[in-house]
């Protein structure tokens, strides 16, 4: 059990290309993170609009969408 947990965690990085540096992505840990990070930032905007009386505009779910993934990025490579 343990061993077939350790050979799942060790997921193989996809590797891409931009401006001559490589970035990985652990895809699994990646999807998880987006989700979580979705819905954080979904539960974030719900409270500032509540409690603080904040309106949504134009810009908020574009750049939440692509602020998420971003963000979920970082935590993936930080994580490994």
């Amino acid at each position: 059990m343990l061993l077939a947990r350790t050979m799942e965690d060790q997921e193989q990085p996809i590797h891409f290309r931009v401006m001559g540096m490589s970035f990985p992505i652990y895809k699994k840990l990646l999807i998880k993170l987006v989700l979580l990070v979705w819905i954080a930032l979904l539960l974030l905007l719900f409270v500032s609009m509540y409690f603080f009386g904040y309106e949504m505009t134009d810009a908020d779910l574009p750049g939440g969408t692509i602020a998420g993934i971003l963000l979920a990025y970082l935590i993936s490579i930080l994580m490994k």
